[in-house]
């Protein structure tokens, strides 16, 4: 028995001593030092919005006045030449979207568009005394600017160092425009004997509201958080230059054909009269940006914790709930009419009754015959949240907003006004999700329009009389008008709507969507009229209403980002 014993405990000896043999001869292992952190880069896209003040650049306007006839002074008045000062500013505030390649440690090349709203105004004034063959008189000016709204396209050159490569220098130039809204009155004001039978003095108004292009150029700082390196802050100084404007003008009383001289009163003598006004001003804002790349790829894990292999087919889309969707979209707006009715709702003046009834252009309901309006299209920038309330059900809110041209045809052919218009909606969704990738929609919904910033292009034109009317037997064949005012009412309309997204991931995809909008607002004005004969008369004030139906199809295409996964499940 004690040599079996023996023998046991030898042999175990002699395993044990194997067997940490032969462990001491296989490799030793480590464990894999940790992975590096990601390298900072600036390359990538990226958007944010930005808020700043806007001053001018020290600019002055010049104009003067002439007289092209003497009318009934036999003699034309002296003219003069002035200028007057500008003191451009205002709020400025929008958003930019842009793109950055970092091609070493130190240099950035990018480039960036940006839309911005503004309150940029100025005002000025000046008066010349004169005394000449007439006798005395003083004419005058007052001008002011505007500016809406402006946007740029820029290229940057950005400078880092290694050593903060979350800081940024850079310099950026490029195009600029904007929209850009001169006015001009002028006057030549008799304070001679016998003024009152001139009304006092001819009246004239230049007026200029278009989009000017030009350029923009300056330099910021942008600093991203190193705890937050997707988003970023940037101090930026930009300085623009629109150009100038010339606003010219001859008199809404002055001139009239010889058969009507001395038939209701003397003939206002007739100036031609202009003001030139540059646009520049120097703008400084601050900004915040999100930096974010759509394609980009996330290699899945396995379970093991191995890495994916990199043949076969690529993984299957995976269309999780996603709860939150924002979109960022280029949309375009076409009226389907835009053809208004005008109603003239108003006595007029109390000695000649309303224009339109004495000139035979109203009927017995108001309406103006011949006149009619036109709306005109528009590009805009849009933005839509939406949440899921299932896979297939959301709830979506539009936003966006879009300039307006409104113009008079026909018995009102002018360039009548311009304003601004604000419809935000709210739709009802149902999104097919048996497609994949490719997830077409269909919507209801309702729209709220209000419309600010409104103006009239105080374009003059003239009322032609029919034959057999009240005027027309005077003998007069149209009196000029110009509009004086307008406001357009809010609008309550339905919205239909239709789009697909197509989703690279589940969080990114692109996004084409067809909208029509039911919009039928009332615009409400005052026509200024002259009787060019009569200039003792003054002005003539018309009240008048456009029923203005608009009803636009708003189509879009752009980015769908949907988010919000790990933070709520579907109602239901």
């Amino acid at each position: 028995m004690k040599n079996f014993v023996r023998g046991a405990l030898a042999a175990l000896m002699v395993g044990s001593v194997g067997a940490a043999a032969q462990a001491a001869d296989l490799p030793s292992y480590k464990a894999p030092p940790p992975p590096l952190p990601p390298v900072f880069t600036w390359t990538g896209l990226y958007g944010g919005v930005n808020i700043g003040y806007a001053f001018g650049a020290s600019s002055s306007e010049t104009g003067g006045l002439s007289y092209i006839s003497a009318g009934a002074l036999g003699v034309a008045p002296m003219g003069s030449a002035w200028t007057t000062g500008q003191n451009l500013q205002g709020v400025v505030g929008g958003a930019q979207l842009g793109y950055n390649y970092q091609f070493n440690p130190w240099l950035v090349l990018g480039a960036e568009a940006d839309i911005q709203a503004a309150d940029i105004g100025s005002h000025g004034n000046a008066a010349v005394g004169l005394v000449d063959a007439i006798g005395p008189h003083v004419q005058s000016v007052n001008s002011t600017k505007k500016v809406d709204w402006f946007g740029t396209v820029r290229g940057r050159i950005g400078f880092t160092l290694p050593s903060m490569p979350n800081l940024m220098v850079y310099g950026t130039g490029g195009f600029a425009y904007g929209q850009v809204v001169h006015n001009a009155g002028f006057a030549d004001n008799y304070t001679f004997a016998g003024a009152t039978a001139f009304g006092g003095g001819p009246l004239g108004h230049g007026y200029y509201d278009n989009t000017r292009v030009g350029w923009a150029a300056g330099g910021g700082l942008e600093w991203s958080p190193s705890m937050f390196p997707a988003w970023s802050l940037k101090a930026e100084y930009l300085y623009v230059d629109l150009g100038s404007t010339n606003a010219n003008s001859v008199p809404l009383n002055g001139g009239v054909p010889a058969i009507l001289q001395g038939a209701l009163g003397p003939t206002m003598p007739q100036f031609a009269a202009t003001q030139s006004s540059p646009t520049r001003f120097h703008t400084v804002r601050a900004g915040i940006n999100w930096h974010f790349d759509p394609f980009a790829v996330v290699a899945p894990s396995s379970a093991s914790g191995a890495l994916p292999s990199v043949k076969g087919p690529p993984p299957a889309f995976v269309d999780s709930y996603q709860p939150f969707q924002v979109r960022l979209k280029v949309g375009g707006v076409i009226p389907l009419n835009g053809h208004g009715t005008t109603f003239d709702s108003g006595a007029g003046y109390p000695g000649l009754g309303s224009i339109g009834a004495l000139s035979g252009l109203t009927g017995a309901n108001g309406v103006i015959a011949g006149a009619s309006t036109n709306t005109s299209t528009s590009i805009i920038p849009m933005l839509d949240a939406a949440y899921y309330l299932t896979k297939n059900w959301a709830i979506e809110a539009i936003c966006c907003v879009a300039p307006a041209h409104i113009q008079g045809t026909g018995t009102i052919a002018s360039d009548f006004a311009r304003t601004w218009v604000f419809p935000p909606s709210v739709m009802l969704q149902y999104h097919a999700t048996n497609f994949g990738k490719f997830q077409p929609y269909v919507g209801v919904g309702v729209n709220f329009t209000t419309f600010w910033n409104t103006r009239v292009n105080n374009d003059v034109w003239g009322i032609p009389m029919m034959p057999g009317s009240t005027l027309s037997g005077l003998g007069i064949p149209a009196v000029l008008s110009t509009f004086q005012y307008a406001t357009v009412a809010p609008s309550w309309g339905v919205v239909g709507q239709a789009g697909v997204d197509y989703m690279f991931n589940e969080h990114w995809g692109v996004n084409v969507d067809f909208k029509y909008i039911g919009m039928h607002p009332m615009v409400h004005s005052t026509v200024v009229s002259f009787v060019p004969g009569a200039p003792g008369l003054g002005a003539i004030f018309i009240p008048v209403k456009v029923s203005l139906p608009i009803n636009p199809i708003v189509i879009s295409a752009g980015l769908t980002y949907r988010f919000g996964g790990s933070l709520l499940s579907p109602l239901f």
